[in-house]
């Protein structure tokens, strides 16, 4: 499915169309992400006077999070010319990218918006330069929670010995091994059937996705962690970014950040309503305790140590200085 922003006004001028993705397919039009890529063609419509054009499109690329980066690399036809991209694909080019999805490297919303947004955010899009790839600006999913069947999760070691769905990256591997769970790496095409199985019993994911696959059917509670943090990249092709002129170019980061802005609103918004909807499906919503929290953290204090060793240190001590500021 495909949605066109008209232009506004022509000038006389060439019209040029770029397409812009998300990660994954088949996403309704109220989602965030969706109206954030609507708001995001309008912006660049108003401000190229109709010299650009963006289509928005409801399908994604096919393959894997790895082809779909590579399919946004090569372009041409067929190809988007900017896509969303989350941190777990982006890590398979620069491995940094992988500390947003590392257990409580941040603890809200306002310091995952300043990280992000400031030198720490800037570098890591940096980062893409050398990959055929040119970063504008970070939207978001928002912070993972944890759903369960039977056994609640309230408890820092209530997944011992349980067998729990993970997204097959490191980062969220390791960080459930030192909950001592008994991890299961699946994409989320396969969470619903495992879910549903017995297979597993327990996964992670922020409220949209839970809602979007409809797992309140199978699983009973999810309790509100904030323990890892979904950031998104709005990334475009840099030889059709470096054809375009520098006025093109500053439309386009402008509305990138602008409709990131909207687009982080809208999530904070459905994060309250997606809640009470999970409730009126009947599942049971649990908050961690201080104190329970505070054993989560000391947890998975090791994950975040060995992590850091692997990445640059230049990042880790931007990172590092931006925290200390909050």
């Amino acid at each position: 499915m495909l949605f066109i922003v008209q232009p506004l006004v022509g000038h006389g001028q060439p019209v040029q169309t770029l397409t812009i993705v998300e990660y994954r397919s088949h996403m309704s039009p109220d989602q965030p992400t969706m109206r954030g890529m609507a708001r995001f063609a309008d912006i660049v419509n108003r401000d190229s006077h109709g010299r650009l054009v963006v289509s928005v499109s409801a399908d994604t690329v096919p393959g894997s999070p790895g082809e779909q980066i590579k399919t946004l690399q090569a372009g041409g036809p067929g190809a988007p010319d900017l896509m969303l991209l989350v941190t777990p694909a982006l890590r398979h080019l620069e491995s940094e990218f992988e500390i947003m999805d590392l257990p409580f490297v941040v603890r809200g919303e306002r310091q995952a918006h300043a990280l992000l947004d400031g030198p720490f955010g800037r570098a890591l899009l940096s980062r893409l330069d050398g990959h055929g790839l040119t970063g504008l600006a970070w939207w978001e999913n928002g912070f993972r929670q944890i759903t369960t069947s039977g056994q609640p999760f309230r408890h820092a070691l209530d997944l011992a010995n349980r067998p729990v769905r993970v997204i097959p990256e490191p980062a969220f591997v390791e960080t459930f091994k030192v909950l001592g769970a008994d991890v299961v790496g699946l994409p989320y095409s396969e969470l619903y059937g495992a879910l549903k199985s017995g297979r597993i019993v327990a996964e992670d994911n922020f409220y949209s996705q839970i809602l979007a696959g409809h797992l309140y059917d199978v699983q009973s509670a999810v309790s509100v962690t904030n323990h890892s943090y979904s950031a998104i990249a709005v990334v475009a092709n840099s030889a059709v970014w470096r054809k375009l002129t520098v006025q093109d170019r500053n439309v386009l980061q402008h509305a990138a950040l602008e409709a990131g802005r909207f687009e982080r609103d809208l999530i904070r918004e459905q994060v309250k309503t997606n809640r009470a909807e999970l409730e009126r499906h009947g599942m049971t919503v649990y908050t961690f305790t201080t104190g329970e929290l505070a054993k989560l953290v000391s947890l998975t204090e090791s994950v975040r140590q060995q992590f850091f060793l692997n990445y640059d240190p230049t990042i880790v001590d931007i990172y590092r200085r931006e925290i200390a500021k909050r």
